[in-house]
């Protein structure tokens, strides 16, 4: 793809967004009692954070979709509060998941590199073993919407600004901050504790008895919002695109793609991290990785976005 082929989502208004962020939050106190902590020794906080920053991009997307006449089934893939869901949404007999990361600079835009250069990231930390399932690599290919049909697996990748980044690599002020009283985590921490977090096959209470008991804890006013960072859509890959990613990480011997760019696409750090292009995404995992240049663009696929586009525009 090409940098004029990426969509800033850029123009919708404060209280639709506000409204977006704010089911997003909802969505990731109520789920995570059902919900495991992926990362080893991470807060309650932290642990709901992450599902709330994984939310963002899925809620800005289908609202960009849906405003532009692009119709998207994402009833298929969504379960309850208390259940795992099964991809994002259904196009073109694919199942697809939103891969968003997060990115370090300054202005609103992206402006010292282009965003085609920027990686995309899917998880491939292990490998199935002993009946284990295997990373987000690993399963690429494996169909969670059985009986309809589907024919394979497909990934839109996309961005959003986490924090300002100085000259110096210093990240400024996050884009949110969270609110939640001590009372609040009290009464998650003993559901995630009665739940395992994990996720159970019937319903475990309802979300009206949920928020009445968060209420009587605290503010439901979770988020405030220190700016609201545009969504970026670059490209997407499936089967046809598997033969590009190449494994990155801060462990990784090989240094796959390194020379990518000039000087080096990513540097590796000594605390165990990986950092591409001066401080703009940093990962602490391996991932399956291509540069977004590699891959076709999501605008491709909806070419009359060229002549009209709601809420968004292309970067020229």
């Amino acid at each position: 793809m090409n940098e004029n082929e990426v969509i800033l989502v850029d123009q919708i208004p404060d209280n639709i967004y506000d409204s977006l962020i704010g089911d997003c939050i909802k969505y990731a106190i109520i789920s995570k009692p059902f919900t495991i902590r992926r990362i080893g020794n991470q807060s309650l906080e932290q642990a709901i954070l992450n599902i709330f920053k994984g939310k963002i991009a899925e809620a800005l997307f289908q609202f960009f979709c849906n405003t532009n006449n692009i119709n998207l089934d994402w009833n298929t893939c969504t379960t309850p509060f208390w259940q795992v869901d099964k991809r994002d949404f259904i196009l073109n007999s694919n199942e697809w998941d939103i891969k968003n990361n997060f990115l370090y600079h300054r202005e609103r835009v992206l402006q010292n590199h282009r965003y085609i250069d920027l990686p995309c990231l899917i998880p491939n930390r292990f490998q199935p073993s002993n009946g284990r399932p295997g990373d987000q690599w690993a399963t690429r290919n494996e169909i969670k919407n059985n009986g309809i049909g589907l024919t394979g697996v497909s990934y839109i990748f996309s961005f959003l600004k986490a924090s300002d980044l100085d000259a110096n690599g210093q990240r400024g002020t996050e884009f949110y901050t969270f609110n939640i009283t001590h009372e609040q985590i009290t009464f998650i921490d003993e559901l995630e504790i009665r739940y395992n977090g994990l996720p159970t096959q019937q319903e475990p209470y309802t979300e009206e008895w949920f928020w009445q008991e968060m209420a009587r804890r605290g503010s439901l006013d979770f988020i405030h919002l220190n700016y609201r960072p545009y969504l970026v859509i670059t490209g997407y890959a499936n089967n046809n695109s598997w033969t590009i990613f190449r494994d990155t990480g801060p462990y990784d011997r090989q240094s796959n793609w390194q020379t990518y760019l000039q000087p080096r696409w990513y540097t590796k750090t000594a605390k165990g991290s990986i950092n591409f292009m001066n401080g703009t995404l940093w990962t602490t995992i391996t991932n399956a990785n291509s540069p977004a240049s590699q891959l076709n663009s999501f605008l491709s696929l909806f070419p009359q976005l060229r002549a009209q586009m709601n809420y968004g525009r292309l970067n020229q």
